[in-house]
């Protein structure tokens, strides 16, 4: 997979409270890497589009929990269960790679998942 060339319109959110702007697939990689360990305080990791202002978080845990979040508050929150790895880091390409329209395509549920 290739870098996005749009990638300073994102930024990513680790698992333990630090922040930077995205600029690559192995990033992401890397960022998903950290739900693979045991850690209930902090359950998860999102990239934001910042431009488009709007977020999805990856959850730990074998539920594949998803949530897409808008900045704005005019959409959402919205989920997805049973996401794999491999579809997740799908999603936060999508996210890195600035296609919003195809992210808000998905057949996202009402609420966080609760």
């Amino acid at each position: 997979m290739a870098d996005a060339p749009n990638a300073a319109r994102c930024s990513v959110q680790h698992r333990w409270g630090s922040g930077e702007s995205a600029s690559s697939v192995d990033q992401l990689a890397d960022l998903l890497d950290e739900l693979e360990v045991d850690d209930p305080e902090h359950p998860d990791v999102w990239i934001s589009d910042d431009e488009a202002g709007y977020s999805v978080s990856a959850f730990a845990g074998s539920r594949g929990l998803v949530i897409w979040e808008d900045h704005d508050e005019v959409r959402g929150p919205l989920h997805m269960d049973g996401y794999s790895r491999a579809r997740t880091m799908d999603l936060f390409t999508m996210v890195l790679q600035g296609r919003a329209a195809e992210v808000g395509s998905l057949p996202w549920l009402p609420g966080c998942g609760s």
